[in-house]
C-alpha cells in the first residue's frame, strides 16, 4: 500500500451523532428495566421515555442538518445497491464504507422506527387503572387501548432488532477484523483517502440548538396537549 492510499484515521462520527447513540441505548436500558420493575418505577419510566422522544427528534433533525455521515442521505442506499451488498457479503466480500454501509444503514432507519412507535404509542398509552400516558385522555378509549397493545408488542420487535444489531457487530469483529463498536466511541475510523478523501464537520452549536429546540417541543407535548 503506498503513502496515499495508506490508512490514517478518519473522523467518520461526530460528537451529537455519538452522544445520540449512547444516550439512546441508556435511555432503552433504563426504559425497559423500570417498566419491569413494578408501578412505583413508572414516573421513571415515563421520564425516559420523554428524554427518548427528544433524542429522536434531534436525531430526525441532525439527519438533515447534520455532518456527512449523519445524514439519512449518506446511508439509506437504494434496494439495488444494498441487495448487491448483502451478495457480496454473503460471498466474503466485504466493501469498506465511511459510514454504515447499506444493510446497516436499513437496520439504523428500522431501529429508529421501531423506537418511534415504542416513545409515541406510550403517550397514548394505560392500563385503565393506575398508569397512563400524558395523552391517553386527549383520544377515544379505543384508541387508547389500541395504543397500549401495540406499545406491549412493538417491545418485543425492538428487543429482536437490537439483538440482530448487535449480532451483526460480532459477526463483523469475527468474520472481517472490524470494530464497529470503538469508532461510534472516538469517533475515528482507519480509512484510506480512497475511501475517504475528505469528511465535513458540523457545528456543535447547532447540534445544542436542535437538541433545545427538541426539549422544548416534548415539553409542551406532555405538558400542555
Amino acid at each position: 500500500m503506498n503513502e496515499k492510499n495508506a490508512a490514517r484515521p478518519v473522523r467518520v462520527w461526530d460528537l451529537p451523532t455519538r452522544f445520540f447513540h449512547w444516550s439512546l441505548v441508556v435511555l432503552l436500558v433504563v426504559a425497559w428495566s423500570t417498566a419491569q420493575a413494578g408501578l412505583e418505577w413508572m414516573t421513571y419510566h415515563l421520564w425516559a421515555g420523554y428524554s427518548i422522544l427528544a433524542l429522536l427528534l434531534f436525531r430526525l433533525m441532525w439527519g438533515f442538518l447534520g455532518a456527512p455521515t449523519a445524514q439519512f442521505g449518506s446511508f439509506i442506499a437504494r434496494p439495488g445497491v444494498a441487495w448487491r451488498y448483502a451478495r457480496e457479503l454473503a460471498a466474503g466480500r466485504h466493501a469498506v464504507y465511511v459510514g454504515h454501509n447499506p444493510l446497516g444503514g436499513y437496520m439504523v432507519f428500522l431501529l429508529l422506527l421501531l423506537v418511534l412507535i415504542q416513545v409515541v404509542t406510550g403517550l397514548f398509552s394505560t392500563d385503565d387503572i393506575l398508569v397512563s400516558g400524558p395523552l391517553a385522555d386527549r383520544v377515544p378509549r379505543q384508541y387508547s387501548r389500541w395504543a397500549t397493545g401495540v406499545h406491549k408488542v412493538n417491545i418485543n420487535i425492538l428487543i429482536a432488532a437490537v439483538a440482530v444489531h448487535v449480532g451483526a457487530i460480532g459477526f463483523y469483529r469475527w468474520r472481517f477484523g472490524d470494530n464497529l463498536v470503538l469508532p461510534m466511541v472516538t469517533g475515528k475510523k482507519l480509512l484510506s483517502d480512497e475511501v475517504a478523501p475528505h469528511q465535513g464537520e458540523a457545528s456543535p452549536w447547532r447540534a445544542a440548538g436542535l437538541l433545545l429546540i427538541s426539549v422544548v417541543a416534548v415539553y409542551l407535548v406532555v405538558s400542555c396537549l
